[in-house]
């Protein structure tokens, strides 16, 4: 049994390598290809269109992961099928589910990776690849790797660690100079938002007034700045959810409950990022039917393709279904899962067809 399941797992691994580098390499020159067209624009350039495109690889693999495990499953179990491997593991008293129950084993390392890549890995380098092509495109200022986002208005320096995808910003700091370079004011705050009148609402704040006879520190639970950064800036700082971990969504879903605003997008993507692993397997689980039954008389480029629709398919109904259900009012958890529920129940009904 320990052979059988390192024999399959082997096979499996590398089909869903193959396709996952081909499909990567794909949409990865198509994504460059579209960036294009925006070089030249501010301080775009070449370097930044290739290292925008390096930095979201991960998320893109991350997107393709649920096709390339249908693809790739396809690909290794009609390697078997052709060679009449899996026949005679039938032969040898393995049913049907038992050979899925191997591969959906095997397929656990491929889920494991996806939970690990939408958790510590494309998030961080999501926002770093989209927020320094709209620095680069609009030339506003500098986001720097430890320090966020910085930028100049005259004597006034602004630094803002992070931002919410509503307008507000977090982790504040300002510095004054008058004309001579001598500092003037000082002032951070926890959080900030726009206010109804268009000027910035600060929490938490602490202000430290320089002049020439003293210096006076204070600190104030509210204080309200004029506008201090341009629409174009807090456009740049905002964050989309593909930007957040699984972890961080699921606090930041809390700080914006809290505050009373709406949650629904994001807990769209919270369910959506929780789901993945189930969609991979589900995807493993749907490439049984290409290669038993009737389907595997088939040839590999024809069940190759069929399972490219299909994987294709998926995707954007699961994608228009999320959100169809947010303008439904449906809760996500049931727009998520539906589409899983409807892969295995379809493949289960056909793997109970085979003789």
């Amino acid at each position: 049994m320990r052979i059988l399941f390192r024999y399959i797992s082997a096979r499996l691994v590398l089909g869903w390598l193959l396709v996952l580098l081909i499909l990567a390499a794909l949409f990865s020159i198509l994504e460059l290809v579209g960036q294009l067209d925006d070089i030249g624009q501010g301080r775009y350039q070449i370097s930044n269109a290739f290292m925008y495109v390096a930095y979201t690889l991960p998320g893109r693999i991350l997107g393709l992961a649920a096709v390339s495990a249908l693809l790739g499953s396809i690909v290794a179990l009609g390697t078997l099928a052709k060679g009449d491997e899996l026949l005679a593991m039938r032969s040898c008293g393995f049913s049907v589910f038992h050979i899925a129950r191997v591969i959906l084993g095997s397929g656990v390392v491929l889920m494991l990776a996806v939970l690990l890549l939408a958790q510590f890995v494309v998030p961080p380098l999501e926002y770093r690849a989209k927020i320094n092509r709209k620095l680069a495109l609009a030339d506003l200022g500098a986001l720097l790797p430890e320090g966020g986002f910085w930028t100049r208005d005259n004597g006034r320096f602004i630094n803002v660690r992070s931002s919410t995808s509503g307008g507000g910003l977090d982790g504040l700091s300002i510095y004054e100079f008058d004309e001579q370079g001598k500092p003037t004011s000082y002032v951070s705050a926890r959080n900030a938002e726009v206010s109804r009148d268009g000027r910035w609402v600060c929490q938490d704040v602490r202000q430290i007034i320089f002049s020439d006879q003293r210096i006076v520190d204070q600190k104030f639970s509210t204080l309200t700045l004029d506008v201090f950064l341009k629409a174009k800036q807090v456009d740049v700082l905002s964050v989309t959810p593909d930007m957040f971990s699984i972890s961080a969504l699921y606090q930041y879903i809390q700080v914006l409950r809290e505050r009373g605003q709406n949650t629904d997008q994001y807990v769209l993507s919270l369910w959506q990022k929780l789901t993945l692993p189930l969609k991979v397997a589900a995807m493993i689980f749907f490439s049984l039917p290409f290669v038993f039954g009737p389907a595997r008389e088939a040839s590999s480029g024809r069940r190759v393709t069929l399972g490219a629709i299909v994987g294709i398919s998926y995707y954007y109904f699961d994608q228009a279904l999320g959100y169809t259900g947010l303008l439904l009012g449906l809760h996500p958890a049931v727009t998520t899962l539906l589409p899983l529920g409807i892969i295995v129940l379809m493949t289960t009904w056909l793997l109970l067809r085979i003789p």
